[in-house]
This record gives C-alpha cells, sequence and structure tokens, in this order.
C-alpha cells in the first residue's frame, strides 16, 4: 500500500502544480488584456500600436505554453490564453465607458485562440521536437507574424499610427528571428529554413490585415 500511496500523493501533488502554474499563466494574460486597454489611453504615441496590435497578444499566449508540459497541453493553454487577454481588454475597457463592436471582440477571441493554439505549439516544438527543420519553422512563427503586421501598419496606417513603432517591432522581429534560430535550429539549413517561413508567414498576415 505505501508505494500506492506515495504515487498518488505525487501525482497529487503534480496536478496541484499544473493548476497553479495555469492559474498564474492565464491570470497573467488577463492582467496584460487590462494593462493594454489603460495603455492605449495614457501610453505615449509613439507606443500606442503596442496596446492595440496581435504580436503582443501572440507574445503573451506563447509565454503561457512554458506553464505546460505536453505539446497539446502547450497549444491548450495557449488557445485559453488569446481570449482571456481579449476578454481582459474589452471588459476593462466596457467598464472605462468605451464601447466595442461585439463583432470585434468575437473576431479578436476567435483570433486569439487559433493564434494562441499555434504559438503554443510552437513554443513546445522548439523545446522538445528533435527534427531541426521543424524547430526552423517554429522559430519564425511569432517574427513572421510581427513583421507582416509592422508592414501593414508602415504601408496601410502610416498616416493615422507613428512609422517609428512599426520599424521597431519589425527590427524586434528580426532580433527574435536571429536569437531563437541561434539557440534552436543553427545550421546553414536552419537559417534559410527560418528566414523563408518567418517571410511567407509575414506575406500571410499582411494580406490577411488587408481583407479584414
Amino acid at each position: 500500500m505505501a508505494p500506492c500511496a506515495s504515487t498518488l500523493a505525487t501525482m497529487t501533488a503534480g496536478a496541484d502544480g499544473a493548476v497553479r502554474r495555469w492559474a498564474i499563466a492565464l491570470i497573467g494574460a488577463f492582467a496584460a488584456g487590462v494593462a493594454m486597454s489603460f495603455g492605449q489611453t495614457y501610453a505615449p504615441e509613439w507606443l500606442a500600436p503596442l496596446c492595440n496590435s496581435a504580436a503582443p497578444v501572440v507574445a503573451v499566449a506563447g509565454l503561457t505554453a512554458f506553464a505546460a508540459r505536453r505539446w497539446w497541453s502547450s497549444a491548450l493553454i495557449a488557445a485559453l490564453a488569446g481570449p482571456t487577454l481579449i476578454a481582459g481588454y474589452y471588459l476593462t475597457s466596457q467598464l472605462r465607458g468605451f464601447a466595442a463592436s461585439m463583432s470585434w471582440v468575437v473576431l479578436w477571441a476567435t483570433a486569439g485562440v487559433l493564434f494562441g493554439a499555434v504559438m503554443g505549439l510552437a513554443v513546445w516544438v522548439l523545446l522538445h521536437a528533435s527534427r531541426l527543420m521543424v524547430r526552423a519553422v517554429a522559430a519564425a512563427l511569432w517574427p513572421g507574424i510581427a513583421l507582416g503586421e509592422a508592414a501593414h501598419g508602415l504601408l496601410r496606417n502610416g498616416e493615422s499610427t507613428p512609422a517609428g513603432y512599426w520599424w521597431a517591432q519589425a527590427v524586434v522581429a528580426v532580433v527574435v528571428l536571429t536569437a531563437v534560430t541561434w539557440k534552436h535550429a543553427w545550421s546553414v539549413l536552419g537559417c534559410v529554413l527560418a528566414t523563408v517561413s518567418a517571410a511567407l508567414i509575414a506575406a500571410v498576415i499582411f494580406a490577411v490585415y488587408g481583407a479584414v
């Protein structure tokens, strides 16, 4: 009986630890949404797009994936984190007296689920996958999203948003792409594949923004 009791205690402790990690991660995502709502009002003009763009949301979703241990749980928690952040943003904005279109809430929440899940899976792949080519593609995901959004901001919203912010986001995307590729997929093939993947993802994001 003693070994069984010990095993049960270990499983219970592991479950409790997982619940705490997930709770902290999702509360953090909600808090990030609250901060983005206030930031959209009080952030300086040069930083304002940070509080109303997709790249930070996907980044937060990716960070929550570190609270998971398996590929499916990494995808799941990040898929939950995206809409949790969006909920924090829109609920705070509503309480502050800013009305929101339900269609935009649904659109961003749905995007949060989809992109969050993919980002969570990419984090798991970077940490655990054995194939270099798969890690190289995963390394390109967030930089590609950030680059595509930066291109949209520069080419389509240049008159209404500060260009300096979008250039800064593009630079950060390149730095992240270089650093993550160097750490997880460093080789000639890995560099080429990560760069091409980031460019393709950026093109898709740019096209999607143009269609919305």
